[in-house]
């Protein structure tokens, strides 16, 4: 791996970026703070995703944390905000940054080692794939302070395990250890805590060699227009003709008759 400049304009740094092939790992780099999601960090986020976004040469992005713990979540020490006009900013940043996390036309995979709590766990149900090691714990303490859920979490918690168990997850506020995640599909591989960001990125290696149209079209079509067969067909009807007449698709069958791995363009 290379290590990219900082995203911070000052000071250390807060988000990493680092590439090995097509992919790039983006780390949550505020270890002695259990990398908590303050301003500091979602800015650096926010920034480190606009930049891949814009890169032809990132295919997938794996996203982790530094240290022993993926995210203590929100910054409790800054809450509560200093006035009405300061809780919707806060609020206004969080919705922008799971936003631009859950359009990202590339794969995302999670990599989560330790605890991720609060709205971090919004992050990671962001995610394409989830790989967690054993050490993973998903901390949804809301209903113990006296919030609601943040990070988009009423709605990509539901997505990953149903709402069934999203209610009870969410008003129980029990801590949800990596096996229990991974049965109930908020972790997708659960593998040793070693393995972890070599896994990640293995995964993420192999989704950025499908075909980017595709794969951008998949993510749309689960955020835009899964909430009912009538969403889906639209969406197909609309997005599968674009599809027909790219470069990639002529590319994709060309390879399946000869027998051979693809080679897409994004075209």
């Amino acid at each position: 791996m290379t290590r990219s400049s900082p995203t911070a304009a000052d000071g250390p740094p807060r988000v990493r970026i680092e590439r090995t092939g097509a992919v790039a790992v983006v780390t949550l780099d505020d270890e002695p703070r259990r990398n908590v999601l303050g301003h500091e960090l979602r800015t650096g986020l926010r920034a480190a995703l606009a930049e891949l976004a814009a890169d032809p040469g990132t295919g997938a992005v794996v996203l982790t944390g530094a240290g022993r713990c993926f995210s203590g979540g929100g910054d409790l020490a800054a809450m509560p905000p200093a006035g009405p006009a300061e809780s919707a900013a806060r609020m206004s940043e969080v919705a922008g940054l799971v936003q631009e996390l859950a359009s990202l036309a590339k794969p995302v995979v999670a990599a989560v080692t330790g605890p991720a709590a609060g709205v971090a766990v919004g992050l990671v149900c962001c995610c394409d794939v989830v790989v967690a090691g054993g050490s993973a714990r998903f901390l949804f303490p809301f209903t113990r302070l006296g919030l609601a859920p943040d990070g988009g979490l009423v709605h990509s918690l539901v997505q990953r395990v149903g709402a069934a168990r999203a209610r009870r997850i969410l008003l129980e506020a029990a801590p949800v250890d990596a096996g229990t995640a991974r049965d109930a599909g908020l972790v997708d591989h659960l593998v040793p805590d070693p393995d972890v960001l070599g896994i990640a990125v293995a995964h993420a290696a192999e989704l950025a060699g499908r075909a980017p149209l595709a794969v951008a079209a998949v993510k749309r079509g689960i955020r835009e227009a899964s909430d009912s067969l009538e969403d889906a067909l639209a969406f197909e009807r609309d997005h599968q003709p674009v599809l027909f007449g790219t470069s990639d698709f002529l590319e994709g069958k060309q390879s399946f008759f000869d027998r051979r791995l693809p080679s897409f363009s994004g075209r």
